[in-house]
């Protein structure tokens, strides 16, 4: 399993691309604001992943065809 993305470090990344792009007159959100964000994101898809494997388990009786549709049923949320 992927370990979970620093989200820190994006948001960091994020702001300096900002920064070296001009920015403008508005004051540019904090990184700890940007990291939070992303953090409500990467939960959110996380449930939505768990929501769609316990959905596939509920309707499918395990073995092979279980294997098939769990990464069918996971490859759609990617759409």
């Amino acid at each position: 399993m992927p370990e979970t993305p620093d989200f820190d470090h994006i948001a960091t990344s994020l702001l300096r691309a900002i920064e070296k792009a001009g920015g403008s007159d508005r004051p540019v959100a904090s990184t700890r604001a940007i990291a939070d964000q992303l953090r409500q994101v990467w939960n959110a898809r996380g449930a939505a992943d768990i929501a769609k494997v316990e959905e596939v388990d509920a309707e499918l009786d395990g073995g092979e065809l279980f294997a098939a549709g769990l990464t069918h049923a996971l490859r759609t949320l990617d759409r």
